[in-house]
């Protein structure tokens, strides 16, 4: 990704650099340091640093690596500090917290003497106590900690665990990941105030301080985000959790990037097009299906579906029905290892929802059965009857999921029971509508979306009656630009007409690859770069869960089951 707000960081960061190297330049030439001019750039500044210091020259080359060049840069400043007589805890604090302060404030000061290199056993035995106290151990101790966490967390990597199936089988529940702020070049935190390794909240208060709020600014990162990128982002509206938070403590998703600033983008009968061709499938998408087993045979249990085949996504219907997320694979897998009767992909109606009358089971027909008569489980299969429910207590009218291609009297007038078959929906979803959720403007749903284009940075956009309400989000939330509206067929910003708008921010689509159980862009929407964390690069460890849909009381459903020792390191796709 490209630096933001590059003034904002001239502004702030620049001055504080120039300062904090200026004053190290004065400290090595102080202490009559070879090639003190090094001070003045990133990285090779830690060679004179080193030679001051007494630290083993080998340290170059890890200074090099993620991580070990944070804990290097630490223990060089408590080093230097210790080397010019700084040996109290509050001097060292005030040295790595504020180097812009105190490095040209030690350098000017003539009481202020280079002591000798601080590892030097020479050195350390004639000012350093052999035993400093527990209370001070303890001091340095945490404070190194909070410091590396707080830095490694915010600029470099950091430590994530799949909560959810919605990007299987990409990455699975349990999965352990790390994530790499560098990539797409890291975020300055919005709140700076925070405890390390803690998001959000921390035994039930806010684990950040809201007294400080930084503007969004992101150095360079080594590469753009490019379609079909797996990527950790900050979730731009929670829908679960509606708490208001800054950017940066929005809860923490991990998606699959379909869509980057510019395209077009579609979404056809489950089939996912940019730019008017076809979109790229991970190798492991899963979808749902509606599978119907024959009569008296075998049903997965939960334990099987969760232990022998790692599947997390499925629900029963009935004794012979379950709804399930499979791959291909695991598609074949099951026609293979069970007795099927009928396979329907649970793909959504062109346009609104299917009928959910309690928000939980879904028809999407009403089959009026002829008086006196009961449709037979034959008839159930002629007809590709997937699940019944009666209507009420009126046994002839059966509310079901059917195979779409048979509400048709030329086709079910097969069956002489049935009296009519009519087709069953219902604009609002049961659960989340589709973004930005004007259901009568915008009557799309998971499987049929858009089409849409998504704004990119620096480039207009016109602004109508028809897209007003898709991107008056980014305009007035993400952007700032709180009065807008549409009166009439025409929008407004700011009292004055609004015919284009040039957007400040680059915008993605983030979908997951279990696509028909994610909560996604399709449900909340575009994805601004001020929201994006960085790139999940491998999995270190991964424990399979039991995962119950029907827990035990007085448990989660997370059970151990396994480690997972072949996803150990594996590559995210």
């Amino acid at each position: 990704m490209n630096p933001t707000n590059l003034s904002y960081f001239l502004i702030f960061y620049v001055p504080l650099y120039l300062a904090t190297h200026i004053g190290l330049y004065l400290l090595f030439k102080k202490a009559n340091v070879k090639m003190a001019w090094l001070a003045f750039f990133p990285i090779v500044c830690y060679w004179p640093w080193i030679q001051l210091t007494g630290r083993p020259k080998s340290w170059m080359l890890w200074a090099l690596l993620p991580a070990a060049d944070i804990i290097i840069w630490f223990s060089l400043v408590i080093d230097m500090m210790e080397s010019f007589g700084k040996l109290k805890f509050i001097e060292q604090v005030i040295g790595v917290l504020f180097p812009f302060y105190y490095y040209p404030k030690l350098a000017m000061a003539k009481d202020v003497v280079y002591l000798g290199q601080a590892r030097d056993a020479a050195f350390r035995k004639k000012y350093i106590p052999a035993k400093r106290g527990a209370k001070r151990e303890w001091a340095d101790a945490i404070f190194f900690a909070f410091i590396v966490a707080y830095l490694i967390r915010t600029f470099q990597l950091e430590p994530y665990k799949i909560p959810t199936s919605s990007m299987e089988d990409s990455m699975m529940v349990g999965d352990f990941l790390f994530v790499s702020k560098m990539n797409y070049g890291p975020r300055f935190p919005i709140t700076p105030i925070a405890f390390p390794l803690v998001h959000q909240d921390l035994a039930g208060a806010k684990a950040y301080s809201d007294l400080i709020h930084l503007p969004y600014m992101r150095l360079p990162g080594f590469q753009t985000i490019k379609r079909n990128d797996p990527v950790v982002f900050n979730v731009p509206w929670d829908q679960i959790d509606p708490t208001e938070r800054p950017v940066d403590k929005m809860q923490n998703y991990v998606k699959r990037c379909v869509g980057i600033p510019g395209d077009k983008l579609q979404i056809k009968d489950g089939i996912l097009y940019i730019n008017d061709e076809i979109a790229f499938q991970a190798p492991k998408i899963q979808h749902n299906y509606i599978i119907k087993f024959k009569p008296n045979a075998v049903v997965p249990t939960e334990e099987v579906l969760t232990n022998e085949y790692d599947i997390y996504d499925f629900g029963y219907f009935d004794n012979r029905t379950i709804r399930v997320a499979l791959n291909k694979d695991d598609l074949e897998r099951f026609k293979n290892d069970f007795e099927i009767e009928n396979i329907m992909q649970n793909i959504a109606p062109k346009t609104g929802n299917f009928y959910s009358p309690d928000g939980g089971g879904e028809f999407n027909a009403l089959i009026r059965v002829k008086d006196s008569m009961k449709l037979s489980d034959e008839d159930m299969r002629k007809l590709g009857v997937m699940y019944a429910l009666p209507l009420g207590s009126d046994l002839r009218n059966l509310q079901v999921m059917m195979n779409e291609d048979n509400i048709d009297p030329a086709k079910y007038k097969q069956v002489f029971k049935v009296d009519t078959i009519k087709h069953m929906k219902q604009l609002k979803s049961g659960g989340a509508n589709a973004f930005p959720d004007y259901m009568e403007e915008y009557p799309w749903n998971k499987d049929n979306y858009g089409p849409i284009v998504l704004p990119k940075r620096g480039e207009a956009m016109a602004i109508t009656k028809e897209n007003f309400y898709f991107y008056q989000r980014a305009i007035a939330l993400y952007e700032g630009n709180a009065d807008l509206e549409l009166r009439g067929s025409t929008p407004y910003m700011n009292g004055k007409p609004l015919t284009t708008y040039t957007f400040q921010y680059d915008y993605y689509w983030m979908m997951g690859d279990n696509r028909d159980n994610s909560l996604d862009s399709r449900f909340w929407g575009y994805v601004p770069e001020n929201h994006i964390v960085g790139k999940p690069l491998f999995v270190f460890f991964s424990i399979q869960y039991k995962h119950a849909q029907n827990p035990v009381p007085g448990t989660d459903g997370n059970e151990f089951v396994k480690v997972r020792w072949n996803r150990m390191f594996k590559g995210i796709q």
